[in-house]
C-alpha cells in the first residue's frame, strides 16, 4: 500500500483519504484543517501542496516523494505557486485587503506547476469581511486552485466559509504516542530522559499532545521560558487562593505579559492549569495536563474550594476572550485582577 505524506506523523485515517484523493483525481478544491497548535496542521498542508505537484506522483513511492526538485522547493518555502498568508504577529486579527489579493491571484495561470496551493494560517482570525471576501472563490474555484484553511478554534468562523471546505481534524497524540516520537526523531529528548526524566515529562506534559510544540520545548531557552511560564501561572493561582489580599493579586497580575499574544497564551496557559484542578477535583485520579502530576495539582487545589474554581476559570475564559478581540491589554488585566480578587 503506498505511504502517503510520510512527514505527517499519526492521523492515518487522514492521511490516505486525502492521499486517495490525490491520487484518484478528484481532490476537493478546499480543506478546512483543525487542530491545536503544535499539532501538524501546517505540515499536513506543505505535505498536500507537495503531493499535487510531486514530479514522482504517478509513481508507487511515497507521496510525496520529497525528493524531487518540487517537493524539495515546497519545503524550502521557494515554490512560486504555494501562496502562504499569516495574520501579522501585533495583531488580533487577519483583515480583509491581504485576502483580497490572494484571492486575485488564484484567477491567474500557474506559473510552474499542476496545481496552485493557497494556505491561510490561523484562519479563525479573519475579520468577518475577510471571510466574505473569500467566500466566492469557495463557491466557485478556478480550475486546478486548492485552499487550505488552518484553525484552531474552527467554530469561530462563519457558517457559509466551514460549510463549503471538507474539515480534516488533526488528531493529539496521547502521552506514550507522544514520548515515543519525541525520542526516535530527537537526541536531546533522548539526553534528556537520561539526564532528567522529570523536566522531560513536564515538556510533555506541557506539549497537550503536540508534537510540534514538544519538539519547540526540547530547546533551552524554549524550555526555560516555559518554566517561567508556569511559575507565573502558579503565582497567579496562589494569589487565588481565598483570603488573599489585592495587593498579592494585583502583584501577580502584573508579572503577566503586557503584550497581547504573549498575555493571551499566558491566560490559556492558566484556563488549562485550573482545568486540571477542577478535573481533579470532581472526577478522581485523572490524567493532568499543565501539572506534572495528580499529586501537584492535588496539592495547589486542595484549599480552593470547587464554586471559587469554576468562577477563576471563567474570569480566565473572559480575560482571554477580551485578548483576542483587541482589548486593551490593561483594562483586561485590572478586570481580572478585580474578578479574581472578588471569586
Amino acid at each position: 500500500m503506498r505511504e502517503y505524506f510520510p512527514k505527517v506523523l499519526g492521523n492515518s485515517d487522514t492521511r490516505k483519504r486525502i492521499g486517495s484523493a490525490i491520487d484518484g483525481g478528484y481532490m476537493p478544491h478546499a480543506f478546512l484543517i483543525t487542530g491545536p497548535s503544535g499539532s501538524g496542521k501546517r505540515t499536513l498542508a506543505k505535505e498536500i501542496a507537495a503531493a499535487l505537484n510531486c514530479e514522482k506522483r504517478s509513481g508507487e513511492g511515497p507521496l510525496p516523494c520529497g525528493t524531487c526538485n518540487n517537493c524539495r522547493r515546497i519545503w524550502e518555502n521557494n515554490f512560486t505557486d504555494l501562496k502562504i498568508l499569516e495574520k501579522p504577529k501585533d495583531r488580533a486579527t487577519l483583515g480583509v485587503e491581504p485576502v483580497k489579493l490572494m484571492r486575485e491571484d488564484m484567477f491567474l495561470s500557474a506559473t510552474e506547476s499542476d496545481y496552485k496551493v493557497y494556505v491561510i494560517c490561523d484562519a479563525e482570525a479573519m475579520t468577518p469581511e475577510a471571510q466574505n471576501a473569500l467566500l466566492k472563490v469557495l463557491e466557485e474555484p478556478p480550475p486546478n486552485v486548492v485552499i487550505l484553511l488552518l484553525a484552531t478554534e474552527a467554530d469561530k468562523m462563519l457558517t457559509t466559509i466551514r460549510s463549503r471546505a471538507q474539515t480534516v481534524a488533526m488528531r493529539r497524540f496521547s502521552y506514550e504516542e507522544l514520548i515515543k516520537n519525541l525520542l526516535s526523531r530527537s537526541a536531546d529528548a533522548r539526553e534528556m530522559q537520561r539526564s532528567d526524566a522529570d523536566r522531560l515529562k513536564a515538556i510533555v506534559m506541557s506539549a497537550d499532545g503536540r508534537l510540534g510544540l514538544a519538539e519547540r520545548l526540547l530547546n533551552k531557552k524554549q524550555s526555560e521560558d516555559l518554566k517561567a511560564e508556569r511559575d507565573d501561572v502558579l503565582r497567579l493561582l496562589s494569589a487565588a487562593r481565598k483570603g488573599a489580599s489585592y495587593a498579592d493579586v494585583y502583584a501577580a497580575i502584573s508579572a503577566l505579559p503586557q503584550k497581547r499574544n504573549e498575555l493571551g497564551e499566558m491566560l490559556e496557559l492558566s484556563v488549562t492549569a485550573v482545568r486540571d484542578m477542577i478535573a481533579v477535583r470532581c472526577g478522581g485520579r485523572v490524567r493532568t495536563v499543565f501539572f506534572t502530576s495528580f499529586e501537584e495539582c492535588e496539592g495547589i487545589g486542595e484549599d480552593i474550594g470547587i464554586n471559587r474554581l469554576f468562577e477563576i476559570f471563567d474570569a480566565l475564559l473572559e480575560a482571554r476572550e477580551y485578548c483576542a478581540r483587541n482589548a486593551n491589554v490593561a483594562n483586561v488585566l485590572s478586570a481580572l485582577a478585580a474578578k479574581l480578587y472578588s471569586a
